[in-house]
């Protein structure tokens, strides 16, 4: 990173901490992940079983904010961060099973205040690498301002995948190449295979609930 992108991230930082927004972000999640979790007894209680594995927060760092507005050629600033990432604050979900993910996401989107901008079903149209998740955009109001937070749900099988792909989406472009090549195609035929294996583990979980 040269010393005019080691400037910015500093700066963003600086703004992030000073201006109140990771203090915002965090009490987000002080909010909104004990909403999670009472849908998540309220599902393994009628399910029988737990519906979500595990739940995790991220607030995205300064030097992951200006990495993705360089990639995305945006000016390199804090209030370009505010108005365009949708993602400064994010929480994921990883659930057991398929539907779990679709029964969670509908319960989370009749949460009372959740302003949800947008939903996007990457399992019913997955990305062209083959990832597939579901991702609600959320407004929270900060200021005269929004914060944009991100909640994902997926199944175990696709958070391992997703684990390697985002591992490969961050490389940096000199160390593209054949090599790179292969292991995206073999990324993508293993985000298939996953996906029949999420299908044929939820079948099969259904018929050992009926014996």
């Amino acid at each position: 990173m040269n010393e005019d992108l080691k400037k910015s991230v500093n700066e963003i930082e600086f703004y992030m901490q000073s201006l109140g927004v990771i203090e915002a972000c965090e009490n987000i999640f002080k909010w909104l992940v004990p909403e999670i979790e009472k849908i998540d007894a309220e599902l393994s209680k009628k399910a029988g079983r737990p519906v979500v594995e595990y739940t995790r927060c991220r607030i995205k760092s300064a030097e992951s904010i200006v990495n993705k507005l360089q990639r995305k050629g945006r000016e390199i600033t804090y209030n370009c961060a505010i108005a365009t990432l949708h993602d400064l604050a994010g929480i994921r979900v990883i659930c057991s099973f398929q539907d779990d993910v679709y029964h969670m996401t509908r319960k989370i989107r009749k949460i009372k205040g959740l302003k949800i901008r947008k939903v996007k079903d990457y399992i019913a149209h997955p990305k062209s690498s083959g990832y597939r998740s579901i991702h609600m955009m959320i407004d929270i109001p900060f200021g005269e301002q929004t914060i944009g937070l991100e909640i994902q749900v997926r199944s175990a099988a696709m958070n391992y995948w997703a684990t390697l792909e985002h591992q490969m989406s961050y490389k940096n472009k000199k160390e593209s190449g054949k090599e790179t090549d292969k292991i995206r195609k073999e990324l993508k035929d293993c985000a298939i295979d996953i996906a029949e294996i999420d299908k044929r583990f939820l079948k099969l979980r259904k018929r050992i609930e009926k014996l």
